[in-house]
């Protein structure tokens, strides 16, 4: 088998953003100054809002949270991420997307999340799922203690379709034979790679082109369709399992 499972995090698997819920935990923990987390629950007001998600948007999240990490210690963010992702995932994750990966973990294919959010959270979501792995946005620590700097580009758009390739390659697996999940048109290059590409709750630019190349439509409320040869798409992406 060389096919994966791969899910994108924010209003994916999750509803809204993973970051934005998880400021505001530390927020409400006074783990982070109230003025510093508003900060960056402005940048990501709109996204968890699900109204879309702009090009920049990552790179203006991105450089806000590490300002707020700068300083910290690796393992005091890995106890608070591990926290949070215990005591709020039952009220976070979409179960009809979480199906989806019980029914691939069934079946014995690899499931991966991919994201442009934090690899601490990328890999608190998985365990807790029982995934085989995550691919999110590395920040650079120096024996221990967060710079305020990435380690490498955010997994985001482009440089996630590479990042999620490469990693499958050095798993003797395929992208091109493998399932993608995602909501957001900046997945495109991922999603456009895949065997079978599945948007989620999907914005609207990814919607009409979901809708043009008959690719399946899953809601994070379970509803989903696959639209037939003829209407507007090949129908040659149909959805692996019932939501």
């Amino acid at each position: 088998m060389t096919s994966a499972a791969i899910f994108d995090l924010d209003n994916t698997l999750v509803h809204g953003s993973s970051l934005f819920h998880f400021a505001s935990y530390l927020a409400r923990r006074r783990a982070f100054s109230i003025g510093a987390v508003a900060r960056f629950t402005l940048e990501e007001f709109r996204y968890a809002r699900g109204q879309g998600e702009t090009a920049s948007i990552s790179e203006r999240a991105a450089t806000t949270a590490l300002s707020l990490v700068r300083g910290r210690t690796q393992d005091a963010m890995h106890a608070y991420v591990d926290e949070f992702v215990k005591r709020r995932s039952g009220r976070l994750l979409a179960d009809p997307v979480v199906r989806q990966v019980t029914q691939f973990q069934q079946r014995g294919v690899p499931c991966f999340i991919a994201t442009a959010s934090p690899q601490e959270l990328a890999d608190s979501f998985a365990m807790l799922l029982g995934m085989t792995g995550a691919f999110g946005t590395v920040s650079e620590t120096n024996d221990g203690i967060y710079s305020g700097r990435l380690a490498g580009p955010i997994c985001h758009g482009p440089a996630k379709a590479h990042r999620v390739r490469h990693e499958l390659e050095a798993r003797g697996l395929e992208l091109g034979s493998s399932t993608v999940y995602s909501d957001s048109v900046n997945d495109l290059p991922l999603l456009s790679a895949a065997r079978v590409p599945v948007a989620v709750s999907p914005d609207r630019t990814l919607a009409r082109i979901a809708a043009l190349n008959g690719w399946q439509i899953l809601t994070r409320k379970g509803e989903g369709t696959t639209l037939a040869p003829g209407m507007g798409g090949s129908g040659e992406h149909p959805c692996p399992f019932p939501a």
